[in-house]
């Protein structure tokens, strides 16, 4: 076990591990804030996909409607592959992965697909709507098929990463005990420079700049608010939301990406160093809001989803108090209703 952070081995395992444990209040904090973005994702998302597919919850047009339900999908299974996963790992400290090199790839090479995903859907979800709002009459909105083209093409461009790193054999598997994730970490080798360079351009097309036009779009839609005061706010609100989200959730992630590259070429050293690690921990647990978050806002920005969750809400709890009172009639007791009226006769 190296006390200078360098990759070292578990005791009887052959992953290494970067040796940097978190302070036993941030591991506390960690797990209960994964638990809560594991409950509210799984539940939250799974109503928007029950709610969009077969009760029409959510009035958008229809390539808004296609993006909605694959952003819920993909927010469930980053929820599955990552937020989940981290929690047991944060509680058992690296438990799962220990002797299972083939899960640890997995991992390793999985956990870029879905903010890839996210990225890309979210850049099509708030062009499309600067569209609608510049000229309704030419948008493609209408048509559904064009979102199923775009989501299909955001899944294959997530998986380039991990493709690129199994046709790319100088990489070694490391377990991060920072974020309590395996990640992918270059060898040391002549060809080095050369894969780097097509690393950082596989993130610059496929983050960066739909972080950019995410940013400029939501600017734009913002601008064209104030422009047009008697536009209804309610048919934007929802994508609008969406996009501060991502962006929000994104920028701890990205400034520490920028941080990393300006503080070349001694990063390799302060990657492992105490604040780096923990603003490397914080930016990775932020970006769960991104995964939780979105059922929340559909809430608040869409009336038809609001309305959608008091009803279903109103329904489970006439459901759970029919069964309070069949329990009450089968044992022979009374509802509080029921004393209440005898009381008072």
């Amino acid at each position: 076990m190296m006390s200078d952070g360098t990759p070292a081995s578990y005791p009887n395992q052959s992953i290494p591990y970067i040796n940097y444990q978190l302070p036993p209040y941030s591991t506390a904090a960690l797990i209960i804030w994964s638990l809560l973005t594991a409950i509210v994702s799984l539940s939250g998302n799974s109503i928007i996909l029950v709610g969009t597919i077969k009760h029409n919850a959510i009035k958008l047009d229809k390539l808004s409607l296609v993006l909605i339900k694959n952003l819920a999908i993909s927010d469930i299974l980053n929820t599955l592959l990552v937020v989940i996963p981290g929690m047991v790992t944060l509680h058992a400290r690296g438990a799962l992965f220990q002797d299972n090199l083939l899960v640890c790839t997995l991992s390793s090479y999985l956990q870029f697909v879905v903010p890839i995903f996210n990225s890309l859907v979210v850049c099509a979800l708030t062009v499309n709507k600067l569209m609608i709002l510049l000229d309704p009459l030419k948008t493609l909105s209408g048509s559904d098929m064009t979102g199923y083209f775009l989501v299909l093409g955001a899944w294959i461009c997530g998986l380039v990463p991990g493709i690129e790193y199994l046709i790319i054999r100088e990489r070694e598997i490391v377990f991060d005990t920072r974020i309590c994730r395996c990640i992918s970490k270059w060898t040391k080798s002549s060809k080095q420079n050369l894969w780097m360079i097509l690393d950082n351009i596989t993130s610059i097309l496929f983050v960066l700049i739909p972080f950019i036009v995410i940013f400029v779009v939501t600017i734009g839609i913002l601008s064209f608010l104030k422009k047009n005061s008697t536009l209804q706010k309610q048919k934007i609100a929802l994508v609008l939301s969406v996009s501060i989200l991502h962006l929000i959730s994104f920028v701890p992630y990205l400034l520490y990406t920028v941080l990393m590259n300006v503080m070349k070429p001694s990063a390799e050293v302060k990657y492992r160093n105490s604040t780096v690690a923990q603003l490397y921990a914080g930016a990775s647990y932020v970006n769960y809001l991104n995964t939780m978050c979105n059922p929340i806002l559909y809430y608040f920005t869409s009336a038809s989803f609001g309305a959608y969750i008091r009803r279903c809400t109103k329904n489970w709890m006439g459901r759970i108090g029919r069964v309070g009172d069949g329990e009450m009639q089968n044992t022979g007791t009374t509802s509080v209703g029921e004393r209440y009226s005898i009381n008072r006769a």
